[in-house]
């Protein structure tokens, strides 16, 4: 199989535990860094939830009860404006990030639902990108040390991504307000001007909570591989590295800080009648695996990781009372995610 190696779960059990892990929380970016390829496949992840009520009289809502639509598709690079949503976020993370990282092929789900009842309006979002990125690996003289820098994991996107699909036409995948242009356009057009615009004009590829310095994360080193594979994940060591480390981030503690879930609210003038908005975006949480021993260092230009095949001896294996339900969702994004290594040049 040479340089990739695909994790493969061997015990369900622990796969269906690990995937109601998953449910429980938005994960933003899970990776999987095997220092020995050159290039990175990652799953970014950002979710919205809106809530418009009203009068349940009005005739605003008489409009919107029974409205029930959902929007679900999968774009790839063929799918018109999918080379261009590229292009954009491999600027935001070139301008952004200042970083070569760049993303060469990507897929995209998009996962919509719109619901309304007397009185409310209830409007989901789960948008998935999941890139293969080139350009990652710095060349070293040191035969022994691989550099891995993930600084391109907390790029924003600050423009409309914008994709034309069949059977649903042209859609803004990146603001929320895109849905109902493309679904309630005449809603879309008395939002403009409102509070409530401002809030679903807030993109959803927005990954700045995810730059939070390394050194904060959960680290676990397994210096045996046997968590992952008590795991039941199959890793296999590639490039001669034997054992695994994993930063975790997304659990609130005196090292990470408190992590709670994003809430705003805003108004706006529909059809006459008033309507308070709230909007809940799930708190960050990230996993990067490394096959390797990972040790986070920091320059003035940005934050990489030095990783060798075994770590120094003495070296804690944990940091910060490392959370269970990581191993548990590092069973099941190892059934799902490919193994690529994760390096960037930095210039």
């Amino acid at each position: 199989m040479g340089y990739r190696q695909v994790i493969v779960p061997t015990l369900f059990g622990l796969f269906f535990i690990s995937s109601i892990a998953l449910e429980a929380y938005a994960v933003e970016l899970t990776t999987v860094v095997i220092p020995s390829a050159n290039d990175a496949q990652a799953q970014f992840t950002g979710d919205r939830i809106l809530t418009m009520t009203y009068d349940p009289d009005s005739s605003l809502s008489k409009n919107l009860t029974n409205i029930h639509e959902n929007v679900n598709f999968k774009a790839n690079m063929s799918t018109p404006g999918m080379p261009e949503l590229i292009s954009t976020v491999n600027q935001a993370i070139l301008t952004g990030k200042q970083s070569p990282a760049q993303i060469k092929n990507a897929t995209l789900d998009y996962n919509a639902r719109i619901d309304g009842s007397p009185g409310q309006l209830k409007v989901s979002y789960l948008v998935r990108l999941k890139p293969l990125l080139e350009g990652v690996t710095l060349p070293s003289q040191n035969t022994t040390i691989n550099i891995v820098d993930l600084d391109w994991r907390s790029f924003v996107v600050q423009q409309p991504l914008n994709l034309t699909v069949d059977g649903i036409g042209q859609i803004n995948v990146n603001y929320p307000i895109g849905l109902f242009e493309n679904k309630l356009p005449s809603i879309a057009s008395e939002i403009k001007g409102s509070e409530l615009e401002k809030v679903l004009m807030e993109p959803l590829f927005n990954f700045e909570l995810i730059g939070q310095p390394l050194d904060t994360w959960h680290f676990l080193f397994d210096p045996t591989g046997s968590q992952a594979g008590m795991l039941g994940s199959g890793f296999e060591e590639i490039g001669g590295a034997k054992v695994v480390s994993i930063y975790s981030l997304g659990e609130s503690s005196f090292r990470e800080g408190t992590f709670t879930d994003i809430e705003q609210d805003a108004t706006a003038t529909i059809e006459g009648t008033n309507v308070n908005a709230h909007v809940f975006t799930s708190k960050p949480s990230a996993q990067i695996q490394i096959a390797g021993f990972a040790q986070v260092r920091s320059t003035p230009s940005g934050e990489f990781v030095t990783v060798t095949e075994d770590a120094p001896q003495g070296t804690s294996t944990a940091t910060g009372g490392f959370p269970i339900q990581v191993l548990l969702v590092l069973g099941g994004m190892m059934a799902a995610v490919a193994v690529f290594v994760l390096l960037k040049a930095r210039k």
